[in-house]
């Protein structure tokens, strides 16, 4: 199952950014969630509004039932190194995928530092920084030669046991009601951050998603953030290389 994950990950970060998007989804249904059953089509669990999921059969019109990926609604999941996700399947008729849903855009003061997304009542700004080994406990395997922890981290996301170059340095959300900045432990030991692939998706309610691909390589992956009712509800990180 690994092996196969490897290579649609690999495929997929070969794909335009709108066609990585839609391997990443939201349910769409009138009651508020959807159920998720096995193969033989017994109820194992249930995704609600604006629990996103990866559909590991975005591609594949012509399937009834998807296979979907997803973690716990709230809070951070990871696909590995111990991956806390749950699997299952649901019909594509429940599935939107980011890339369909009303999109921020990207605003001409966006540098390289800085990326800002915006419409008439939103702003979301993503700042970046160098990565300052000297701010940072770094443990090294010394026989081997690679980094074994970042400040007591072993699990880092975007780096193949090298020294980082860059990371997140904050990421905000102006709303009507105020500014939510979002805490350390959603974009922290997130390494190596990309400009180019990011979505900013709008979605029922208060809600948002920022979608990004970063790093590449064996250290590639992929961060969806759920913010809702103006608050991080969760982080999804996708890295199966």
């Amino acid at each position: 199952m690994k092996k196969i994950i490897f290579y649609i990950s690999a495929i997929l970060f070969c794909l335009p950014i709108q066609a990585q998007q839609r391997f990443f989804g939201v349910i769409q249904d009138a009651d508020g969630y959807t159920n998720v059953r096995d193969t033989s089509g017994t109820v194992i669990g249930k995704l609600l509004d604006n629990h996103v999921f990866a559909d590991w059969d975005a591609q594949k019109n012509h399937k009834e039932w998807h296979s979907v990926e997803y973690g716990a609604e709230t809070g951070i999941t990871k696909t590995c190194p111990n991956g806390n996700t749950h699997t299952g399947d649901i019909h594509k008729s429940r599935i939107r995928y980011l890339v369909d849903l009303p999109q921020l855009k990207k605003q001409p003061q966006s540098t390289d530092k800085c990326l800002v997304y915006a419409n008439d009542t939103l702003t979301v700004k993503i700042d970046f920084q160098n990565f300052n080994p000297q701010k940072h406990a770094i443990v090294y395997d010394l026989e081997a030669g690679f980094v074994r922890s970042i400040d007591g981290c072993s699990d880092l996301t975007g780096i193949d046991d090298n020294i980082p170059h860059e990371e997140y340095a904050s990421v905000t959300v102006k709303h009507p009601a105020g500014i939510l900045e979002f805490p350390t432990a959603y974009i922290a030991h997130l390494y190596e951050p990309s400009r180019n692939n990011v979505v900013v998706a709008l979605g029922k309610g208060n809600s948002l998603f920022i979608s990004t691909q970063n790093s590449d390589g064996a250290g590639g992956y992929y961060a969806v953030w759920t913010v809702e009712n103006y608050l991080v509800k969760s982080l999804f990180v996708l890295h199966d290389f």
